[in-house]
């Protein structure tokens, strides 16, 4: 591909210059929100774990008085 000048308006280019700062500020955003999201996500399953190995205990508790008590 050839390297061919393009010509572009002043007034384009300054409200392409505007759309690309938008657009810049979007995705920065959008990675905030990505990154809150994945905190959450491992705040959650860190909260699933802990909820899963209190019911195994508790499990384990019970089945020893059953065991207890039907023995």
């Amino acid at each position: 591909m050839e390297n061919i000048p393009i010509y572009v308006k002043v007034d384009k280019y300054k409200e392409l210059l505007e759309v690309l700062k938008t657009i810049n500020a979007k995705l920065q955003a959008v990675d905030k929100t990505i990154d809150k999201i994945n905190n959450l996500k491992s705040q959650e399953d860190e909260q699933l774990r802990q909820w899963t190995t209190n019911l195994a205990d508790i499990k384990s508790r019970v089945e020893k008085i059953n065991q207890a008590f039907y023995d």
